[in-house]
């Protein structure tokens, strides 16, 4: 396949990348008034904000949501992160790929790790920003912080999994070490007979089938491994899914699958999301009820747990065609405005952290509903967050951008 001239036709890419980086500003924003999920700063305990039944009714409909297509979205990305990765590795070779890899995700990693996270975590703290504010830990100075995570076993792997935003860099790194140790193998030639040449985009009742499966996995691991905990940092409830959307991009890629996807995928996909989506509000508000316990769909021995599995991954699988052919025939093209956010959009995540976090700060004593301030917040801390990264970020070069539709 002539990648080199199907580039220009790759832009929406980096337009499904400008979404991503919106939805998941959002998402903290959301979690900052609605209190469903983890942030640094949870405006629930720490501010008193007049909250009424529709208020409850929109974070209830909104976590809900996000539950379902933020772990879509966030299997896409990693679909996304993989697509090029074939590309990369035979151009570059195994040494060059790793060490572009290195800089790419491995310093952000390592710079969140050691320096922002624990920054972050202490001004909190003296800000008597709950929960850090009763952290005992983060009750003396910075360095008495830092050096306390060198003090015992669980205090430095406490330090060292404080991933936070950056899990996605570390989980992404692991995948691609699993691609180059698969691309050793597949040299075998037993193996290397065994792999096809051509492969066709599989049926429909195939993908569905193969998105059920995944469901009932996710729920047997979410038995022990609840949405709602993170083993060393790191999601493991939504591991299998992320790595077959990895595996999925690197597929795409080499068999052209992208350009093979139909209207017919898109329809029958929206079709599928809808129901799924709409079964499960319904058993939510009629059977189950907006006065129950929340975290019973985020894992464990029960029905709740295995319907909200098997509706996040069959969502997880219709995005797949439903955002990429979407994007692949409407979104395939950049203005100046839209290349701009596409160029800043990996520091305009990176740096999210703290623009969010200081004007939701800004707010807090001010006592408006939180569907206000999320109104205000949201907007303010995108626009922020691109002025800084496209007017300071990208102007001292802290790291030349690679864009998607290139090299990524």
């Amino acid at each position: 396949m002539n990648t080199e001239s199907n580039r220009p036709r790759l832009i929406f890419l980096d337009n499904i990348k400008i979404l991503f980086t919106f939805l998941v500003i959002f998402t903290h924003v959301r979690v900052t008034y609605g209190g469903e999920g983890w942030w640094y700063y949870i405006a629930t305990i720490n501010e008193s904000n007049p909250f009424d039944n529709f208020t409850l009714i929109f974070f209830y409909m909104t976590a809900g949501f996000a539950g379902i297509f933020q772990a879509s979205l966030m299997g896409l990305f990693f679909l996304m992160g993989s697509y090029f990765t074939p590309k990369s590795h035979d151009r570059k070779g195994v040494s060059a790929f790793w060490k572009e890899r290195f800089v790419r995700l491995g310093i952000p990693l390592l710079l969140y790790i050691f320096i922002i996270n624990p920054i972050i975590f202490y001004l909190l703290a003296v800000g008597g920003i709950q929960p850090w504010s009763s952290y005992p830990r983060l009750q003396g100075t910075l360095i008495e912080y830092y050096l306390s995570s060198f003090q015992s076993l669980d205090n430095f792997i406490d330090f060292l999994t404080s991933w936070t935003i950056t899990w996605f860099l570390i989980v992404l790194l692991i995948f691609t070490a699993i691609y180059t140790i698969w691309r050793q193998i597949s040299k075998i030639d037993s193996i290397q007979k065994r792999i096809p040449k051509e492969l066709s985009i599989p049926k429909y009742i195939y993908l569905l089938l193969l998105a059920i499966g995944l469901g009932f996995l996710a729920f047997l691991v979410r038995i022990n491994f609840p949405l709602n905990e993170t083993p060393l940092g790191l999601p493991l409830a939504y591991m299998i899914q992320y790595f077959l959307m990895f595996s999925v991009g690197v597929i795409a890629y080499r068999y052209g699958w992208f350009e093979k996807m139909t209207r017919k995928h898109v329809k029958v996909w929206v079709i599928t999301i809808f129901v799924a989506v709409m079964l499960f509000f319904t058993y939510f508000f009629v059977i189950v009820g907006v006065d129950s316990d929340f975290s019973v769909f985020m894992g464990g021995p029960n029905i709740n747990a295995l319907i909200f599995a098997l509706v996040d991954n069959i969502a997880c699988m219709g995005m797949i065609f439903v955002l990429i052919k979407i994007f692949y025939a409407k979104f395939n093209k950049q203005g100046k405005i839209l290349q701009n956010l596409a160029d800043s959009s990996f520091h305009m995540y990176l740096i999210h952290p703290f623009v969010v976090i200081p004007v939701s700060l800004g707010l807090a004593f001010i006592p408006l509903s939180p569907l206000i301030k999320l109104a205000i917040v949201f907007p303010v801390s995108v626009i922020l967050c691109y002025l800084i990264s496209h007017f300071i970020l990208q102007k001292i070069h802290f790291k030349k951008r690679i864009r998607v539709t290139q090299d990524s």
